[in-house]
């Protein structure tokens, strides 16, 4: 009995083991089975001492061959930094971002310093002060970049001196004061290049409006559409007076319609470019007979946006849709000529004339 409760207990230490190493290996993947690794080459390669700090402050030295590498980390900003005395660097240090995989080939190349080495250092205070970019551009293509730690301070080390430096602090959601730095280094370090964060202001887009006046034998209740880069519609008020707001740059038709009137114009084109558009009016008569339409396509290497101007008895502009339509709307009968305009392009048929009498007309299509 006796071994075999030995016998047991030796099978179950075994499995506990295993299982721990199993739960070790999984918690390494998951929650931090990370890696940055790189190279130093140039003037120097092994024993120079990378640096890393940001989620994770650690440091190793490069092995004969110049490699180097940071396992078992979380996801997270981090800052890598190459140092060795007699040494410069480029890049000075990197930011490397670590999201959901390990993070290869962050590089540097070494060079035998010609004279003294400097350091650049600072501050960034206020709205926001950890985890900022600071990037670094030299005169001599030196750059760098790192992030600020919890106080807000960055640094970046054994820069040539005589050399010219600008320093530059972002984060996406905030503004700097000043904008940047630019340094000359000349035989001491610089400090205090600080900076003030501000939370950055959203600023809506600018929008603008289309506007204008019903006037004639009716002026409220007409139907005003419009189509285009947007498309909404509206009435009249008993002024006849409409208006279309928050609209972007681009090109849109107006439409007027009311049952039992007509318009002149049928329809207007109008293009949106940086200010609101006023005095889109149109004028209603009563409608003595039946009205109809007249429609057609433009085909070609930019069939949309192309103007299209009817003439005759009505008179109206419109743009065509991202197919290539058009339309116009309430036309009594009579003979029209339709002309298609895009700067930079000519069409076939340059015109058309259509005759309207009594049903709706389809225009042979244009071609670029």
């Amino acid at each position: 009995m006796k071994s075999k409760f030995c016998m047991r207990n030796k099978f179950f230490s075994i499995g506990m083991i295993i299982f721990s190493i199993l739960f070790i290996i999984a918690c390494s993947h998951h929650g931090g089975g990370y890696s940055i690794s790189g190279t130093v080459s140039g003037a120097i390669t092994d024993g120079v001492t990378i640096t890393l700090t940001g989620a994770a402050t650690i440091s190793t030295t490069t092995d004969t061959n110049g490699n180097y590498i940071f396992s078992g980390l979380a996801n997270g900003n981090y800052a890598v930094a190459p140092s060795l005395i007699n040494y410069t660097f480029n890049p000075v240090s990197s930011v490397v971002v670590v999201s959901g995989a390990s993070v290869t080939n962050t590089n540097f190349v070494a060079t035998a310093a010609s004279g003294t080495t400097n350091n650049i250092s600072g501050t960034v205070t206020g709205a926001v002060q950890t985890g900022v970019f600071i990037t670094l551009s030299g005169s001599t293509g030196t750059t760098g970049e790192t992030i600020t730690d919890a106080n807000g301070n960055y640094s970046f080390s054994d820069l040539a001196d005589g050399g010219n430096y600008t320093v530059t602090p972002s984060i996406t959601g905030y503004t700097f004061t000043p904008v940047n730095y630019n340094i000359t280094l000349s035989g001491v370090d610089s400090l205090g290049n600080n900076f003030t964060s501000v939370a950055a202001v959203a600023v809506a887009p600018t929008t603008f409006s289309i506007s204008g006046t019903v006037s004639g034998t009716i002026a409220d209740g007409v139907t005003i559409t419009l189509t285009g880069a947007a498309t909404a519609s509206t009435t009249t008020d008993t002024s006849g007076n409409y208006s279309f707001s928050g609209l972007a740059n681009g090109n849109y038709t107006v439409t007027p319609s009311r049952a039992s009137y007509t318009f002149t114009f049928s329809s207007t084109a109008v293009n949106i470019n940086g200010a609101s558009v006023t005095n889109t009016n149109f004028v209603a008569t009563t409608n003595p007979a039946s009205t109809y339409s007249i429609s057609g396509t433009v085909t070609g290497t930019v069939p949309m946006g192309v103007l299209i101007t009817l003439s005759g008895s009505t008179t109206g502009t419109t743009f065509t849709n991202a197919s290539g339509n058009y339309s116009f709307s309430g036309i009594l009968d009579g003979t029209y000529t339709v002309t298609p305009f895009l700067t930079g392009y000519t069409f076939t048929p340059s015109s058309a004339s259509v005759t309207v009498n009594g049903a709706d007309e389809t225009v042979p299509a244009f071609a670029e």
